[in-house]
């Protein structure tokens, strides 16, 4: 009988000529078949359905219940929590709003702008808060002239065909109608679209970059400049860049921020920062401190973790500082042992949400990309192993878990870094989950 096709084998066929490994090699990798790999997650053996096709609907039914218990329809536009449908969008919509009006100190006052909010949405809504830096009013300042849900959806709609752009560069063009399926179904993508959020484009700038860092660095720069919007999700960026000596990329990362925060300076003035940066910034620590309500059961990061197992706040940053800390260093090491702008993407993509302790599962979209990469390489046939299958399904089925105390979603993206890691110096065996990712055709 023979063998199923692996992800390896697959993606000999989809990489360019010159990339496609020598006979022996393909020989020595033969000679292990996936129903022996430990990583493989069922036997090896053929099956009637594409298992991307059933990790697709996997990642649905698992975010079916938490649309329906906390994201549903429920009238008036409002969803059955009280949050307007697109829940968190709510903020990007009504905060340049407020900033345009003269009432910029709002944004700074919890209950003035719960307050303002439903005024400007035309309903009492359920608690938010901003927690942005002010030059983000400037570029969502668009999207504020719109009515709320067509603004919403050319924010849902537009950055995630943007994001699709960056994630289909790096599949073969034969399979690039599969793997959009893929990216639209994945449960990071879910979460992020249901919730309003801004997983889509803080991914398309992440992975934008790092895909055109050695072709178009100074594009690069201006992506992560701009993703200095939340910039808790590029701590890994600064020490990668300086360890490939991309100095052209820091300098235009450098001057686009600066720019954003000069025109910031220009139209708001000095205030608002200081707002961020004392009350925005005690505010959002005091959420880590409390650790209740709804929003730490999307929290991915180790802190979170250690919070939901129970660990007190000394004992959580601990974690957090022994995982960072690590994952920091070996991102710096392995990004130069690689060429292959996909493998550095994935690396740093693993690494990014495991240095910070603000990582929710909507910041996984960046990975959701990789893992599609993945699996558009591999034939239908191909079993996707473990840490694939945990990763893919992780943003939805957190939630659930961390309803009952368990906080294991960190343990997941040090297992997926790890492999991303080995295959990217080159010292992992040949298995599944530690394939290289899909080449551009």
């Amino acid at each position: 009988m023979t063998a199923p096709a692996t992800l390896d084998d697959t993606r000999d066929e989809a990489a360019p000529r010159g990339d496609r490994p020598t006979a022996p090699a393909r020989r020595a990798r033969a000679s292990s078949s996936w129903s022996e790999d430990p990583m493989s997650l069922v036997p090896a053996r053929r099956r009637a359905l594409d298992p991307a096709v059933v990790l697709a609907l996997l990642g649905v039914l698992s975010a079916l219940p938490l649309v329906m218990r906390f994201y549903w329809p429920a009238g008036g536009g409002l969803d059955v929590t009280g949050h307007p449908i697109g829940r968190d969008f709510i903020n990007y919509w009504a905060g340049p709003q407020l900033a345009a009006s003269g009432r910029l100190a709002t944004l700074f006052d919890l209950d003035a702008y719960h307050a303002a909010i439903g005024a400007l949405f035309g309903a009492p809504l359920a608690f938010h808060n901003w927690g942005y830096p002010p030059f983000t009013l400037l570029l969502l300042w668009p999207l504020a002239q719109l009515p709320y849900f067509a603004a919403l959806a050319v924010w849902t709609v537009g950055l995630f065909a943007v994001f699709a752009g960056v994630t289909l560069s790096r599949v073969a063009p034969g399979r690039r109608v599969r793997a959009l399926v893929l990216l639209a179904l994945a449960p990071a993508c879910l979460v992020n679209a249901v919730g309003g959020q801004n997983g889509f484009l803080t991914a398309a700038l992440f992975l934008g970059g790092l895909l055109a860092l050695d072709r178009r660095p100074v594009l690069a720069g201006i992506l992560f400049g701009l993703l200095t919007g939340k910039p808790h999700l590029g701590l890994v960026l600064p020490l990668a860049l300086l360890a490939l000596g991309a100095w052209r990329t820091i300098a235009a990362a450098a001057a686009t921020a600066l720019a954003l925060v000069g025109a910031s300076l220009l139209a708001f003035g000095v205030e608002p920062w200081r707002h961020y940066l004392v009350e925005t910034g005690a505010y959002q620590y005091g959420l880590l401190e409390r650790f209740t309500g709804f929003y730490p059961l999307m929290m991915a990061s180790v802190l979170a973790g250690a919070r939901t197992f129970g660990l007190g706040m000394g004992a959580a940053w601990l974690a957090q500082a022994f995982v960072a800390v690590p994952v920091l260093a070996v991102s710096v090491w392995a990004v130069r042992r690689t060429r292959d702008p996909a493998q550095r993407a994935g690396m740093l993509a693993a690494a990014a949400p495991l240095l910070t302790p603000y990582a929710f599962n909507y910041d996984l979209t960046a990975l959701a990309a990789v893992l599609v990469w993945r699996l558009a390489a591999a034939e239908p046939g191909a079993q996707p192993g473990r840490v694939t299958v945990f990763a893919w399904l992780a943003p939805t089925l957190m939630m659930p878990l961390q309803m009952v105390g368990f906080g294991g979603t960190p343990l997941m993206l040090v297992a997926l870094f790890g492999l991303l890691v080995r295959e990217a110096v080159g010292t992992a065996p040949a298995r599944q989950d530690a394939q290289a990712l899909a080449a551009t055709g």
